[in-house]
């Protein structure tokens, strides 16, 4: 159950950095005229959940590798 909650979170953190990815692209509607600023955080937020899911999921698989 954990292994898959990880998958999950990694699965979040893609979905924010796309969101943040789009947001930049096409976000003058949605935002405002000056609008790099939050999806630079939206973005930087997400590397922030991929990093945590992968840190840990590396060592869930060091731990069955020592076993």
């Amino acid at each position: 159950m954990l292994k898959n909650l990880n998958y999950i979170i990694f699965a979040i953190g893609i979905a924010t950095c796309l969101i943040g990815a789009y947001t930049m692209a096409f976000g003058e509607p949605i935002v405002c005229p000056d609008h790099i600023g939050i999806p630079t955080i939206i973005g930087m937020t997400g590397i922030g959940i991929i990093s945590t899911a992968n840190t840990t999921l590396l060592g869930r698989k060091r731990e069955a590798n020592r076993q």
